[in-house]
Protein backbone atom coordinates (compact mmCIF):
# COMPACT_ATOMS: atom_id res chain seq x y z
CA UNK A 1 0.00 0.00 0.00
CA UNK A 2 1.50 3.39 -0.61
CA UNK A 3 -0.06 7.16 -0.86
CA UNK A 4 0.36 9.91 -2.44
CA UNK A 5 1.87 13.18 -0.98
CA UNK A 6 0.67 16.58 -2.09
CA UNK A 7 2.86 19.36 -1.38
CA UNK A 8 2.02 22.26 0.41
CA UNK A 9 1.32 25.62 -1.33
CA UNK A 10 4.90 27.84 -1.41
CA UNK A 11 5.61 29.94 1.22
CA UNK A 12 6.10 33.45 -0.57
CA UNK A 13 4.42 36.57 0.51
CA UNK A 14 1.35 36.00 -1.69
CA UNK A 15 0.79 32.38 -1.05
CA UNK A 16 0.65 32.93 3.03
CA UNK A 17 -2.15 35.34 2.00
CA UNK A 18 -3.91 32.45 0.89
CA UNK A 19 -3.21 30.23 3.49
CA UNK A 20 -4.88 32.85 6.07
CA UNK A 21 -7.97 33.17 4.13
CA UNK A 22 -8.06 29.46 4.42
CA UNK A 23 -7.56 29.51 7.94
CA UNK A 24 -9.91 32.01 8.28
CA UNK A 25 -12.90 32.43 10.83
CA UNK A 26 -15.58 32.33 7.86
CA UNK A 27 -13.37 31.50 4.89
CA UNK A 28 -14.64 33.45 1.69
CA UNK A 29 -14.76 32.19 -1.38
CA UNK A 30 -14.30 35.09 -3.89
CA UNK A 31 -11.22 36.53 -2.00
CA UNK A 32 -9.53 33.08 -1.80
CA UNK A 33 -9.92 33.38 -5.62
CA UNK A 34 -8.89 36.70 -5.95
CA UNK A 35 -5.45 36.02 -3.62
CA UNK A 36 -5.14 32.40 -5.59
CA UNK A 37 -4.83 33.52 -8.65
CA UNK A 38 -2.59 37.09 -7.73
CA UNK A 39 -0.41 34.39 -5.91
CA UNK A 40 -0.44 32.23 -9.21
CA UNK A 41 -0.36 34.93 -11.61
CA UNK A 42 2.72 34.31 -13.69
CA UNK A 43 1.37 30.80 -13.95
CA UNK A 44 -1.90 31.89 -15.40
CA UNK A 45 -0.13 34.47 -17.83
CA UNK A 46 1.95 31.72 -19.28
CA UNK A 47 -1.23 29.67 -20.03
CA UNK A 48 -2.49 32.14 -22.27
CA UNK A 49 -0.12 30.72 -24.60
CA UNK A 50 -0.41 27.31 -23.50
CA UNK A 51 -0.90 24.83 -26.58
CA UNK A 52 -2.83 22.02 -24.73
CA UNK A 53 -5.29 24.77 -23.34
CA UNK A 54 -5.39 26.68 -27.04
CA UNK A 55 -5.76 22.89 -28.54
CA UNK A 56 -8.63 21.73 -26.14
CA UNK A 57 -10.64 24.92 -27.21
CA UNK A 58 -9.69 24.59 -30.89
CA UNK A 59 -11.29 21.67 -30.82
CA UNK A 60 -14.50 22.42 -28.80
CA UNK A 61 -14.70 25.20 -31.62
CA UNK A 62 -14.16 22.95 -34.99
CA UNK A 63 -17.18 20.25 -33.39
CA UNK A 64 -19.97 23.38 -32.70
CA UNK A 65 -18.71 23.94 -37.21
CA UNK A 66 -18.69 20.37 -37.60
CA UNK A 67 -22.63 20.11 -36.52
CA UNK A 68 -23.30 22.79 -38.44
CA UNK A 69 -22.07 20.59 -41.53
CA UNK A 70 -23.37 18.07 -44.00
CA UNK A 71 -21.57 14.87 -42.54
CA UNK A 72 -20.93 15.75 -38.88
CA UNK A 73 -19.13 12.15 -38.50
CA UNK A 74 -17.02 13.14 -41.96
CA UNK A 75 -16.35 16.33 -40.49
CA UNK A 76 -15.05 14.78 -37.08
CA UNK A 77 -12.84 12.38 -38.83
CA UNK A 78 -11.00 15.34 -40.08
CA UNK A 79 -10.51 16.47 -36.69
CA UNK A 80 -9.06 12.80 -36.03
CA UNK A 81 -11.52 11.68 -34.25
CA UNK A 82 -13.63 8.37 -35.39
CA UNK A 83 -16.99 8.09 -34.77
CA UNK A 84 -19.00 6.00 -35.94
CA UNK A 85 -23.32 6.95 -36.26
CA UNK A 86 -24.39 4.09 -33.55
CA UNK A 87 -22.16 5.61 -31.05
CA UNK A 88 -23.52 6.67 -28.05
CA UNK A 89 -22.87 10.36 -26.83
CA UNK A 90 -20.92 8.92 -23.90
CA UNK A 91 -18.52 7.31 -26.26
CA UNK A 92 -18.12 9.72 -28.22
CA UNK A 93 -16.74 11.94 -25.20
CA UNK A 94 -14.27 9.57 -24.71
CA UNK A 95 -13.35 9.39 -28.40
CA UNK A 96 -12.49 12.80 -28.75
CA UNK A 97 -10.91 12.80 -24.85
CA UNK A 98 -8.83 10.17 -26.56
CA UNK A 99 -7.73 12.56 -29.36
CA UNK A 100 -7.02 15.21 -26.70
CA UNK A 101 -4.93 13.03 -24.67
CA UNK A 102 -2.35 11.84 -27.90
CA UNK A 103 -2.23 15.51 -28.42
CA UNK A 104 -1.77 16.71 -25.49
CA UNK A 105 1.09 13.70 -25.39
CA UNK A 106 2.94 15.96 -27.60
CA UNK A 107 3.42 18.90 -25.01
CA UNK A 108 5.03 17.76 -21.24
CA UNK A 109 5.26 21.40 -20.81
CA UNK A 110 1.97 22.14 -19.75
CA UNK A 111 2.26 19.97 -16.77
CA UNK A 112 -0.75 19.65 -14.78
CA UNK A 113 -2.66 22.35 -16.84
CA UNK A 114 -3.03 19.85 -20.04
CA UNK A 115 -5.35 17.60 -18.22
CA UNK A 116 -7.27 19.89 -16.77
CA UNK A 117 -7.37 21.26 -20.06
CA UNK A 118 -8.64 18.24 -21.35
CA UNK A 119 -11.24 17.40 -18.14
CA UNK A 120 -12.81 20.93 -19.54
CA UNK A 121 -13.63 19.69 -22.60
CA UNK A 122 -15.05 16.82 -21.71
CA UNK A 123 -17.35 18.39 -18.90
CA UNK A 124 -18.19 21.20 -21.55
CA UNK A 125 -19.03 18.44 -24.42
CA UNK A 126 -21.69 16.82 -21.44
CA UNK A 127 -22.87 20.28 -20.34
CA UNK A 128 -24.05 20.91 -23.90
CA UNK A 129 -25.87 17.50 -23.86
CA UNK A 130 -27.36 18.32 -20.73
CA UNK A 131 -28.85 21.68 -22.11
CA UNK A 132 -31.33 19.62 -24.36
CA UNK A 133 -32.62 17.98 -21.06
CA UNK A 134 -30.83 15.16 -21.11
CA UNK A 135 -28.36 13.24 -19.38
CA UNK A 136 -25.11 12.30 -21.46
CA UNK A 137 -26.16 8.81 -19.74
CA UNK A 138 -28.61 7.13 -22.39
CA UNK A 139 -28.14 9.78 -25.16
CA UNK A 140 -27.17 8.99 -28.63
CA UNK A 141 -24.66 10.60 -30.85
CA UNK A 142 -27.39 12.24 -32.78
CA UNK A 143 -28.73 13.82 -29.27
CA UNK A 144 -24.91 15.25 -28.66
CA UNK A 145 -24.70 16.61 -32.71
CA UNK A 146 -27.90 18.22 -32.40
CA UNK A 147 -27.09 19.65 -29.26
CA UNK A 148 -24.09 21.35 -31.18
CA UNK A 149 -25.88 22.31 -33.54
CA UNK A 150 -27.71 24.69 -31.44
CA UNK A 151 -24.32 25.89 -30.08
CA UNK A 152 -22.52 26.63 -32.92
CA UNK A 153 -24.76 29.91 -33.68
CA UNK A 154 -22.76 32.83 -32.57
CA UNK A 155 -25.12 33.49 -29.54
CA UNK A 156 -25.19 30.20 -28.24
CA UNK A 157 -20.83 29.86 -28.54
CA UNK A 158 -20.89 32.28 -25.93
CA UNK A 159 -22.52 29.93 -23.38
CA UNK A 160 -20.02 27.17 -24.52
CA UNK A 161 -17.01 29.14 -24.36
CA UNK A 162 -18.44 29.69 -21.03
CA UNK A 163 -19.12 26.84 -19.84
CA UNK A 164 -15.11 25.07 -20.72
CA UNK A 165 -13.32 28.25 -19.41
CA UNK A 166 -15.54 28.27 -16.26
CA UNK A 167 -14.84 24.60 -15.66
CA UNK A 168 -10.98 25.47 -16.40
CA UNK A 169 -10.74 28.10 -14.10
CA UNK A 170 -12.59 26.58 -11.38
CA UNK A 171 -10.08 23.25 -11.28
CA UNK A 172 -7.00 25.60 -11.72
CA UNK A 173 -7.63 27.36 -8.89
CA UNK A 174 -8.27 24.00 -7.03
CA UNK A 175 -5.29 22.78 -7.80
CA UNK A 176 -3.79 25.10 -5.78
CA UNK A 177 -6.06 25.46 -2.53
CA UNK A 178 -6.48 21.92 -2.40
CA UNK A 179 -2.81 21.53 -1.40
CA UNK A 180 -3.97 23.65 1.98
CA UNK A 181 -7.79 22.60 1.94
CA UNK A 182 -6.86 19.38 4.08
CA UNK A 183 -4.81 21.11 6.62
CA UNK A 184 -7.48 24.17 7.56
CA UNK A 185 -9.87 21.54 8.46
CA UNK A 186 -10.50 21.57 11.78
CA UNK A 187 -9.61 25.15 12.48
CA UNK A 188 -10.86 28.56 11.54
CA UNK A 189 -14.59 28.35 9.94
CA UNK A 190 -13.54 24.37 8.18
CA UNK A 191 -14.30 22.62 11.59
CA UNK A 192 -15.40 19.38 9.77
CA UNK A 193 -14.46 17.72 6.10
CA UNK A 194 -18.45 18.93 5.07
CA UNK A 195 -17.67 22.30 5.64
CA UNK A 196 -14.59 22.11 3.97
CA UNK A 197 -16.38 20.20 0.48
CA UNK A 198 -18.76 23.01 0.78
CA UNK A 199 -16.68 25.87 0.23
CA UNK A 200 -14.80 23.58 -2.13
CA UNK A 201 -18.38 23.99 -3.95
CA UNK A 202 -18.14 27.45 -3.41
CA UNK A 203 -15.37 28.35 -4.83
CA UNK A 204 -16.29 26.27 -8.21
CA UNK A 205 -19.87 28.00 -8.57
CA UNK A 206 -17.68 31.12 -7.91
CA UNK A 207 -15.39 29.81 -10.64
CA UNK A 208 -18.22 28.99 -12.72
CA UNK A 209 -20.50 31.86 -12.44
CA UNK A 210 -17.32 34.46 -13.16
CA UNK A 211 -16.39 32.77 -16.53
CA UNK A 212 -19.49 34.83 -18.00
CA UNK A 213 -17.04 37.31 -18.83
CA UNK A 214 -16.12 35.47 -21.77
CA UNK A 215 -19.06 34.76 -23.10
CA UNK A 216 -19.74 38.19 -24.51
CA UNK A 217 -17.00 38.14 -25.72
CA UNK A 218 -16.69 34.70 -27.84
CA UNK A 219 -20.14 35.79 -29.47
CA UNK A 220 -18.29 38.43 -31.40
CA UNK A 221 -15.12 36.67 -32.22
CA UNK A 222 -16.76 33.49 -32.97
CA UNK A 223 -19.13 35.12 -35.39
CA UNK A 224 -16.60 37.03 -37.17
CA UNK A 225 -13.87 33.82 -37.25
CA UNK A 226 -16.29 31.39 -38.18
CA UNK A 227 -17.35 33.81 -41.21
CA UNK A 228 -14.11 34.82 -42.22
CA UNK A 229 -12.65 30.71 -42.34
CA UNK A 230 -15.72 29.05 -43.34
CA UNK A 231 -15.54 27.39 -40.12
CA UNK A 232 -12.41 26.26 -39.97
CA UNK A 233 -11.00 27.73 -37.28
CA UNK A 234 -7.17 27.62 -37.09
CA UNK A 235 -4.94 26.87 -34.08
CA UNK A 236 -3.58 30.70 -34.55
CA UNK A 237 -6.77 31.91 -33.75
CA UNK A 238 -7.85 29.88 -30.77
CA UNK A 239 -4.60 31.06 -29.23
CA UNK A 240 -5.08 34.64 -29.29
CA UNK A 241 -9.07 33.97 -28.13
CA UNK A 242 -7.33 31.86 -24.97
CA UNK A 243 -5.33 34.91 -24.11
CA UNK A 244 -7.53 37.46 -24.24
CA UNK A 245 -9.99 34.86 -22.15
CA UNK A 246 -8.08 34.51 -19.08
CA UNK A 247 -6.63 38.08 -19.26
CA UNK A 248 -10.73 38.72 -18.67
CA UNK A 249 -11.53 36.04 -16.12
CA UNK A 250 -8.15 37.26 -14.07
CA UNK A 251 -9.38 40.75 -14.20
CA UNK A 252 -12.87 39.40 -13.07
CA UNK A 253 -11.98 37.06 -10.35
CA UNK A 254 -9.95 40.09 -9.05
CA UNK A 255 -12.96 42.61 -9.28
CA UNK A 256 -15.21 39.62 -7.36
CA UNK A 257 -12.39 39.94 -4.40
CA UNK A 258 -12.28 43.72 -4.65
CA UNK A 259 -8.84 44.09 -5.65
Amino acid sequence: MGHTVVARLPASERWRVVVGLLHAPSPDAPAVAGATVLAAERRLRQLGHDPSLTYCFWLLTRLASAARGPDFLDEVARLGVPARRDDTALQFVARVADRARSELGRHPESGPFGEIASLALGRALAETVGTEGRSLFGSSLEDLERAFRRHASDRQFGDLAGRFFGDFVARTLRFYVDRELPHAVGGGGLATVGASADFAAALDLHSRQTARAVELFAVGWYGKRRWETLGAIGHEDAQGFVAHALQKLRTALLLEAGR
